[in-house]
Parts: C-alpha cells; sequence; structure tokens
C-alpha cells in the first residue's frame, strides 16, 4: 500500500519538476497564457501571448481538434491535403505557398515527415512570414532510428513517427547563416527558426547516425527552461533584440 501511494506522489511530483521519456521533457510550467503541461500547442501559444502574435497557419493539420482549435490567435488557417482533415485550403504545402499572396505572424510545420519536404515547408514560410514572426516545427528529435524510419507504415501499423523531417531542418543549420534556429526538447522535439544568425553546424546531417552522434549540437537542443527565458512572460519596454521592434 505504501509503496502504490509513494509512486502516486511520484507521478504527481513529476508534473511539475519535469521528467523526460522518448517524446522529451515533461511537466507544468508557467507560460504566458498560464500554467500547463509542456507540449507543441503551449510553446505556440506562449509565443502567440507574448508578442501578440494574430495571424497563425498551420501545415499539416489532420484533426483540426487536436491542435488548431486550441491556438489562442486571432485568425487561424490550416493546411493539408487530405480532404477528411477539412483544412481550409484542401492542397499540399508546397501548392499553397506557391499561390499563396497571405502573410502570417506564426507558422507551425507539422506536415509530410521527409527531410527534402520539411526543408522546402521552412523555404516556403520563411517567404510568408510577417516581419518579427517565427516557425515553429514538429517531429525534430527522433530518440532512435526506428522512429526515424523513411516510411509510417510498419506491416499494416503505424507505430509512432518522426520521420526524416530533422535532416530538412538540420541542411538549414548547415546552410542558413542568417536565421535563429533550435529545438526544444519537448513532445518529440519542437523546432523553432527566424530571421536572425547562427553558427552554422559543419558536420553532416544526413543518416540518423550523424544525428545521434552529435544530437545536441546539431539540433541545437534547449529546454523548455531555456525557451522561457529566451522569451520571457514581462517584456522590456525596448530591446534592439525584440522580433517586434521591425513591425512597429
Amino acid at each position: 500500500m505504501k509503496s502504490k501511494k509513494l509512486r502516486k506522489l511520484r507521478s504527481k511530483a513529476s508534473r511539475f519538476v519535469g521528467y523526460r521519456t522518448l517524446m522529451g521533457t515533461h511537466g507544468i510550467y508557467g507560460f504566458a497564457h498560464g500554467k500547463c503541461e509542456a507540449n507543441r500547442i503551449a510553446l505556440v501559444n506562449h509565443l502567440v501571448t507574448v508578442y501578440g502574435y494574430r495571424h497563425y497557419l498551420e501545415i499539416g493539420t489532420r484533426n483540426k481538434s487536436d491542435m488548431h482549435e486550441n491556438i489562442l490567435a486571432e485568425f487561424r488557417t490550416s493546411v493539408d491535403p487530405d480532404p477528411t482533415a477539412e483544412a481550409d485550403h484542401c492542397c499540399t504545402s508546397d501548392e499553397y505557398f506557391k499561390t499563396t499572396a497571405d502573410t502570417f505572424d506564426i507558422i507551425f510545420i507539422d506536415g509530410l515527415h521527409t527531410g527534402e519536404q520539411v526543408y522546402r515547408d521552412i523555404n516556403g514560410a520563411l517567404a510568408a512570414l510577417n516581419p518579427g514572426g517565427v516557425i515553429l516545427l514538429h517531429d525534430l528529435n527522433p530518440p532512435t532510428a526506428f522512429h526515424a524510419r523513411e516510411e509510417y507504415e510498419v506491416n499494416g501499423t503505424f507505430p509512432s513517427w518522426n520521420g526524416t523531417s530533422w535532416e530538412g531542418y538540420a541542411r538549414h543549420r548547415v546552410e542558413s547563416p542568417n536565421l535563429e534556429m533550435y529545438v526544444v526538447d519537448v513532445d518529440w522535439g519542437v523546432g523553432f527558426v527566424r530571421p536572425g544568425r547562427q553558427i552554422c553546424y559543419s558536420g553532416s546531417v544526413s543518416g540518423y547516425e550523424n544525428l545521434e552522434r552529435d544530437r545536441h549540437t546539431l539540433l541545437n537542443l534547449i529546454t523548455v527552461r531555456d525557451f522561457l527565458q529566451r522569451h520571457p512572460k514581462a517584456r522590456v519596454p525596448y530591446s534592439p533584440l525584440d522580433p517586434l521592434i521591425a513591425r512597429s
């Protein structure tokens, strides 16, 4: 009985002090929109709240109730080629970025999980990004080679799959000194990209073995707490590093 109670207490405590699984860091954190479990939705809503973002684009919606309808931005747009997703735009992300004239404050990419597609999606998102805007991406920190496999389906089943999304992100870590890039260690790895600057990665970014060998440096992996320190709830009145200065 004592051990059962102890396990319950540890389980409850772990939500607040944080713990790790294959998905990354878990726990309750004080985001700008309130205390909640750390995940991709919380990161998006934190940025929406801190910077007053109004226009949100989601690439790869699948089911609007999963994430899209939980985003706090005033104007939300969704893109998915599957008609059952009931997205605002039933087309591929390539088609959408090629034809749209709309621009956005915050863009979330969770489409086809291949390196080549994610690389193109980042380029498309950068072209559709408002000054001071940001891009977030899902599934950038696969914990094993199995999670980073090329194909989603395995013997008629669909186990957890991050694909090779990380490779598309990593190409920009090599090629794009004019971007700020990092991955938050939560919810399978949530990437952050915006115009800025970085020291480019100089190693190989193809093949899971290279990710496993140099994961933290290649991804520029940070904690949820690091993310909150980079984007504090209480913004100072003026800072030359504030991404919204360019919009004023």
